[in-house]
């Protein structure tokens, strides 16, 4: 079992603390609480006798957990590299658990942030259980969200180029849910998604039912150790990590 050492994983958080709230990649989660309202208010002034907030809820934060926990976290791994952040971060004897324990929290607390306001700004209210059933999907969706994108920031070695191999990831992630009550493929595909366990949840939440259902515990906590896996092994495999 590797040792943590907290000074080394207090300044890989402060690094990427740093580079996720830069101008070039703060414009993400702002744009998905900016897009959250505007649809609750652009369909509530179309439609004044519904009540559109879960749907501007669903959308916001697949936008959130999609483009600011993949593309995000991509991203700012790439930028490291281009600056070579990454390579001090090495040289400093920096294990791969240090790395992924640094570099998932700052993400993870600001996916989690960006969720809660998008509750406030959509105009939904949960009960205390609806609360613990939001936060844990949305968690563990926020998680599994981070690590994706901290696979595709291994192999991208510039900002550019992390876009264009999460783009099309993107896409899935964010459609298939989205397009799932119109096609049963879709819709049985989209139950193996963490999006679509999400989505599902707020839909689920809205009605007054439970947010999750067995098979949906199944897919978060399967999805997020096999991503978490597979990070440590190519941290690794890529030559990031100090022998």
């Amino acid at each position: 079992m590797k040792t943590i050492h907290l000074r080394k994983l207090n300044a890989i958080m402060e690094v990427k603390s740093r580079t996720l709230f830069s101008k070039n990649l703060i414009i993400m989660p702002a744009f998905s609480l900016v897009f959250t309202w505007l649809l609750k208010m652009i369909y509530t002034n179309m439609y004044p006798d519904l009540d559109f907030g879960s749907y501007a809820l669903s959308i916001g934060l697949l936008m959130n957990t999609s483009m600011t926990g993949i593309y995000c976290v991509a991203a700012s791994l790439a930028e490291e590299k281009e600056k070579h952040t990454l390579r001090t971060l090495m040289t400093s004897s920096v294990n791969g658990l240090e790395f992924f324990i640094g570099s998932l929290l700052p993400a993870l607390l600001l996916l989690m942030i960006v969720n809660v306001l998008c509750v406030f700004l959509a105009g939904v209210s949960f009960t205390p259980g609806g609360w613990i059933g939001f936060l844990f999907v949305t968690a563990v969706s926020s998680l599994i969200s981070c690590i994706t994108g901290m696979i595709f920031g291994i192999f991208a070695p510039n900002q550019m180029t992390a876009g264009t191999l999460t783009t099309p990831l993107l896409l899935v992630l964010m459609l298939i849910p989205m397009l799932s009550q119109m096609n049963d493929t879709l819709d049985t595909i989209s139950g193996y998604l963490f999006t679509g366990v999400l989505y599902e949840a707020l839909g689920n939440l809205n009605k007054g039912q439970p947010p999750i259902t067995m098979k949906g515990t199944l897919v978060l906590i399967l999805e997020a150790l096999i991503s978490a896996l597979l990070f440590l092994i190519l941290y690794r495999k890529n030559g990031f990590e100090s022998n």
